[in-house]
């Protein structure tokens, strides 16, 4: 009997700590961590915006070698969203809903198939020598269970959120983006031209791949057919698959005639159009900033495109070794 009288005390004890500790946590639970970063605002803004480099900093996936992410950028930043799978970190998703570019991002947290978002936000104060980052997640609590699981978790969510941030200040600083890859975006008349051009599909990591062979082609026809180049090589994107990031597109060499069809290879005339552009300077790989700012330039001004865009590599890897000096205008016609 005295046992089960113990036993009792310490179940009435702890009934009492689930129904009353609660009662003095606060609702909504935040969660918030900071770290000044060496570089501007507009710098560090597109890469958390986007979510194009999250899997190499977060937290929880370096943490986890089993987890597999998916990030879809969106233009604009709104809209763009990052999901995630692994066997530690379990499954979730993350949407931008707004932004305030290079100084707020809101975005909204699913954890597994709960219905109801938690808000994360961050902020981007410049200071002297860099930039204060603040990340801030928000969530409501129910009485009692879930004002106790907070009031645990909030310990592991600070120390996630300072671990978080060293290693996207560290991933940051060691290859800082350059200030502005995007020059002046205009809109202006290109000029009708011919050019020579084949056929490709694939996801943007096989285009990359397979560019070489399809312009080796191209070349190779265009010295066949004596034909005298009229400008820069491109590539025409004639869709994209948000889902799967899968691409048809048309590898082409600018021409002054037009030359014959020759298997894979074939004559089109591009008609005069009116374009919004821009050139991008330096490597590939920060192609996505670059449609990113276009994007966002294209929704504030009003301008509808029509057709995918073209790219025109007017520096690239056959005339200049360093990536940082190469050049490509990116082109959208519009209607």
């Amino acid at each position: 009997m005295k046992a089960l009288k113990i036993i009792g005390i310490i179940v009435g004890v702890l009934v009492a700590a689930i129904l009353i500790v609660p009662l003095f946590v606060s609702s909504p639970a935040v969660v918030s961590a900071q770290i000044e970063i060496a570089l501007e605002p507009e710098q560090i803004f597109p890469s958390v915006a986007s979510y194009i480099n999250r899997h190499e900093w977060d937290p929880w996936l370096t943490a986890d070698s089993t987890a597999d992410a998916r990030i879809e950028p969106s233009p604009g930043y709104v809209g763009s969203t990052y999901s995630w799978e692994g066997v530690a970190v379990g499954t979730g998703r993350m949407e931008v809903i707004s932004v305030r570019e290079n100084e707020y991002i809101e975005s909204h947290l699913w954890f597994g198939a709960v219905e109801e978002p938690a808000l994360v936000e961050w902020t981007f104060h410049q200071v002297d020598g860099g930039t204060q980052v603040v990340w801030t997640f928000t969530q409501d609590t129910r009485y009692p269970m879930g004002k106790l699981g907070m009031m645990i978790g909030k310990v592991f969510l600070e120390k996630s959120f300072n671990t978080g941030l060293a290693q996207l200040k560290e991933l940051m600083e060691s290859d800082p983006p350059e200030l502005s890859c995007l020059g002046p975006i205009s809109v202006e008349v290109q000029a009708a031209f011919n050019a020579m051009v084949t056929e490709g599909a694939g996801t943007m990591e096989e285009i990359a791949s397979a560019l070489g062979e399809l312009f080796g082609l191209l070349y190779g026809e265009v010295g066949k057919q004596q034909l005298e180049m009229a400008g820069p090589a491109f590539v025409h994107y004639l869709d994209y698959e948000d889902a799967t990031g899968f691409s048809n597109y048309q590898p082409g060499v600018p021409v002054k005639l037009a030359g014959s069809k020759s298997g894979k290879v074939r004559p089109v005339s591009y008609p005069e159009m009116k374009v919004v552009s821009a050139v991008h300077t330096g490597p590939y790989e920060k192609f996505m900033e670059s449609y990113v700012s276009l994007g966002v330039y294209i929704e504030s001004n009003g301008l509808e495109i029509e057709g995918s865009a073209f790219e025109f590599y007017v520096v690239n890897a056959q005339t200049e070794a360093d990536p940082k000096k190469w050049q490509t205008i990116i082109a959208f016609p519009l209607k």
